[in-house]
């Protein structure tokens, strides 16, 4: 399984060629998280004008696939991944760290971003840029 940043589906529903290139090779592995389908349809509903099909066009891609949850778990796991990154001087955003944590919490490595730099700094992590 290869977890599927909340950029690259953006760029996906945006019709970016890179996205749609990568996603479409890996269409049979991918998964994403729940906070991942929270970032993207926040990006949808901060517009001034919500797009409707936008929004249609994120639930028919979340639906093709599998989301992981997020539970107290994950925070856990989170809070510790985000806390030895600061104690290395190497922070992350904390929305990276809750995606680091779902990932490691159902056993993902791979994540295709291209938010390499936040992601790279995670130990386990393979980052697949596009």
């Amino acid at each position: 399984m290869i977890c599927v940043d909340s950029d690259c589906i953006i760029d996906f529903l945006k019709g970016k060629e890179d996205a749609v290139k990568i996603i479409e090779s890996y269409k049979e592995e991918i998964a994403t998280t729940e906070l991942s389908v929270f970032e993207v349809y926040f990006g949808i509903y901060q517009r001034k004008n919500v797009s409707v099909e936008e929004e249609k066009a994120a639930e028919e891609f979340f639906s093709r696939l599998e989301v992981l949850p997020f539970d107290t778990d994950c925070g856990k796991i989170a809070s510790k991944i985000l806390a030895s990154l600061f104690k290395e001087g190497n922070a992350i955003n904390q929305n990276d760290a809750l995606i680091l944590a779902i990932m490691h919490k159902h056993g993902v490595s791979n994540i295709i971003t291209r938010n390499e730099k936040h992601f790279s700094k995670a130990r386990g992590v393979t980052v697949i840029s596009y």
